[in-house]
């Protein structure tokens, strides 16, 4: 149901031509225009996250081959080194020829050291790259050193040559890439360590040495490889976008390498350790890695290939992981995030020229709404200040010829209108003049006349009387009757059966003529009124009121009742006259004679 008074708030709301003009055009163009670019903006969101996944998963498998090159071949060294320990090829008391280590170590890019370590007393050989130097040396701990660490510089063909220095006393079978090749009793991965001397994240590819007779544990054969020296080259140099990064992370959130040149060692000296990527330097990183803990719990929880994305600073961010396992014990996660935004330069690029274009379209629709609004509205105006004249009274209007087919139409049609006005007006006038003389002659005639007029309700009040009607019921103005007469029947009929038969007749009939009653005057007198009413209708049928004249009949009335007296006496004089005439004719009748003469007989005998 609508609200009364929501309806009249919307009948009162005006708007201007120009406005119903102008606004759709500009609603529709920025309807059109605007649909068209958020659908376009749609259907370039849906290709950039369809190429971003596909960039995504396309570095993620990048990263995990570049992996598998670097992990494949350190077992490989181990196995050959391990048949070299038993044979007794290795030379841990003098380090004088470490070819073998030196080769491999020289031809593997990968590979950052490759030594052995005995069982019985610790002792060390291996071959090492010089950190940051294009250069090797032999890594030495025998009872020579004392328990330190040795380095020595090589030669060409992997001598040992001078003493470099030596470092803190080391001891191989405490380390964890020992520990856990001794624990597994197979080749396995140790845990990601710092190295001893270059305090860098190191994997150790380690595997036990046992003697083929009776299985004792001879040591360990190891090869290092240091993440961030090969494989954080190969993430930086990858093209993630223009501002996305990848990186590489331990089950318990340690980072191993990242596309980024921030430290990934926190802390110093015995207290340094990987940094978590919870708490990275580079937002991106940070806020991912919080994310996924956030959304699986923990980065134990993420066991297979996924594909997730999260909002920063407002912006959406897309995100791959992908496991990185092999049957040795390496469980890291592979993380590629890519900022939506590096995508969307070219989309935000149309949808700035969508919005120029629709801005321009909104101009063109605005100005070409006005001019066609004014070529409209001028006319239209026009025939609204004529309309104004028209209702102040000056019919004399005339409207010029439109260039517009319509207008030209509603012109024509106002200019014939106008004329048809004149011709009404002036014949209104004469229809007005007639009917005021025609109205002052009613009037003159219900104020003059000797018999009595009235208008009355349905519901029994009168409405309107002339003076002489309220003269026949004792009043003195027609006012002081109508404020005194509060209902016809209770205060008029002396004879209520002659109400009901007015009411009968009225509703039989619709009218009634000719009617005789007795009513009470203002005083108390009782006078004969002969009344004829009709009811008055609308077009609908319905009663508006009735209407009637009434005239005094009382002295009619009185002369009526005289004269019945009169011809009553003469009837009864005329009755006895009669009697008289008939009693002579038959006394003087033959019969009557004939009767007497035989009464008289009778009374003669008697005597």
């Amino acid at each position: 149901m609508i609200n009364p008074k929501r309806a009249i708030a919307l009948n009162n709301r005006r708007f201007s031509l120009r406005t119903l003009l102008v606004v759709p055009f500009v609603l529709q163009i920025v309807t059109a225009v605007g649909l068209v670019g958020w659908l376009s903006f749609l259907s370039g969101q849906k290709a950039v996250n369809e190429v971003a996944t596909s960039l995504q998963t396309e570095l993620a498998f990048r990263i995990q081959r570049e992996l598998q090159g670097y992990f494949e071949s350190p077992h490989s060294l181990n196995r050959l080194n391990s048949v070299s320990f038993v044979q007794g090829d290795i030379d841990f008391a003098n380090a004088q020829n470490v070819a073998q280590f030196f080769q491999q170590v020289k031809i593997s890019p990968y590979v950052d050291a490759v030594y052995c370590a005995t069982q019985q007393e610790g002792t060390f050989l291996g071959v090492t790259r010089v950190f940051n130097e294009a250069d090797f040396q032999i890594m030495l701990r025998n009872s020579e050193t004392g328990g330190r660490m040795n380095l020595y510089s090589v030669d060409s063909l992997g001598n040992r040559r001078l003493f470099v220095e030596a470092l803190r006393k080391y001891d191989a079978r405490v380390r964890p890439w020992y520990k856990a090749a001794v624990q597994a009793e197979r080749s396995v991965w140790s845990p990601v360590y710092l190295d001893f001397t270059t305090q860098l994240p190191t994997i150790t590819a380690s595997q036990p040495v046992y003697r083929e007779t009776n299985g004792q544990l001879l040591g360990v054969c190891a090869t290092d490889v240091i993440l961030p020296k090969d494989f954080r080259n190969f993430l930086i140099n990858l093209s993630i976008g223009e501002s996305g990064h990848a990186f590489v992370i331990e089950r318990s959130g340690s980072i191993l390498s990242s596309s980024t040149d921030e430290s990934l060692i926190s802390g110093e000296g015995e207290n340094a350790k990987l940094l978590q990527a919870t708490n990275s330097s580079e937002p991106l990183i940070r806020e991912t890695a919080r994310q996924l803990q956030t959304q699986y719990g923990s980065f134990e929880g993420i066991q297979r290939s996924l594909k997730t994305e999260f909002i920063l600073d407002g912006q959406r961010q897309f995100v791959q992981v992908l496991p990185f396992k092999d049957d040795r014990g390496i469980d890291w996660l592979i993380v590629v995030v890519v900022p939506e935004s590096d995508f969307m330069g070219q989309i935000q690029a149309n949808t700035r020229n969508t919005a120029l274009l629709c801005a321009a379209a909104l101009v063109g629709a605005i100005a070409l709404g006005i001019f066609a609004s004014h070529k409209i509205s001028q006319p239209l105006l026009q025939v609204a200040q004529a309309s104004e004249e028209i209702a102040d009274g000056n019919l004399d209007q005339h409207l010029q010829p439109s260039s517009i087919t319509e207008i030209e139409r509603l012109s024509n049609s106002f200019n014939s209108m106008s004329g048809q006005l004149k011709d009404s007006f002036a014949a209104l006038e004469t229809k007005n003049e007639e009917l005021r003389i025609a109205e002052e002659n009613y009037r003159s005639i219900f104020q003059n006349a000797l018999e009595g007029i009235f208008q009355a309700s349905p519901n029994g009040h009168f409405i309107n009387v002339n003076p002489a009607m309220a003269r026949l019921y004792g009043y003195d103005t027609p006012e002081a009757m109508l404020n005194h007469m509060a209902a016809i029947g209770t205060q008029v009929y002396v004879n209520p059966e002659s109400q009901v038969e007015f009411k009968r007749q009225l509703e039989q009939h619709g009218e009634v003529k000719n009617f005789a009653y007795q009513i009470y005057r203002q005083d108390g007198s009782i006078v004969w009124l002969e009344e004829n009413t009709r009811a008055v209708r609308g077009k609908d049928g319905n009663l508006l009121y009735f209407e009637g004249i009434v005239e005094d009949i009382t002295l009619r009335k009185r002369e009526e009742e005289a004269l019945k007296r009169t011809i009553e006496e003469l009837r009864i004089e005329i009755d006895q006259k009669k009697l008289e005439q008939e009693v002579t004719r038959i006394t003087e009748s033959e019969y009557f004679k004939k009767l007497q003469d035989e009464v008289s007989n009778l009374h003669s005998d008697d005597v």
